[in-house]
């Protein structure tokens, strides 16, 4: 069985990727309901019932951890919160999209540079 560090390090990769390919209804429900939870850095991210609903979905272990918690404290947004969920996803995308393409630019020049040696190879 996975430790509770362990489940909670994959998660906001998980969410990300069903947010990303689930925001075409997330979007609309959230806001026809007005069910964005503002987050502190001026953002906002969908319900905690949400969020908690997905994640247990997608993380089958993390139900094991989700009785004891939900004694301790029953305010969802504190276990969203705990979880390393509490962030707005349109922000966490555009930052990724941002990282994909330093990536490829990196690997770009790194295959300009490869091209250049493999030239100097033919001809010297």
């Amino acid at each position: 069985m996975m430790t509770f560090e362990q489940i909670k390090a994959s998660l906001p990769d998980k969410w990300l990727d069903y947010y990303q390919v689930n925001r075409c209804w997330i979007k609309p429900l959230m806001d026809s309901r007005n069910l964005w939870k503002q987050i502190p850095n001026n953002g906002q991210r969908p319900s905690a019932s949400i969020i908690l609903g997905v994640i247990t979905a997608l993380e089958p272990e993390l139900a094991y951890w989700m009785p004891p918690f939900c004694e301790l404290n029953p305010d969802f947004d504190k276990f969203v919160d705990v979880l390393g969920l509490n962030f707005d996803p349109e922000t966490e995308l555009n930052n990724r999209e941002e990282e994909k393409a330093k990536s490829t630019q990196l690997n770009s020049s790194d295959t300009d540079e490869l091209e250049s040696i493999r030239k100097q190879l033919q001809t010297g």
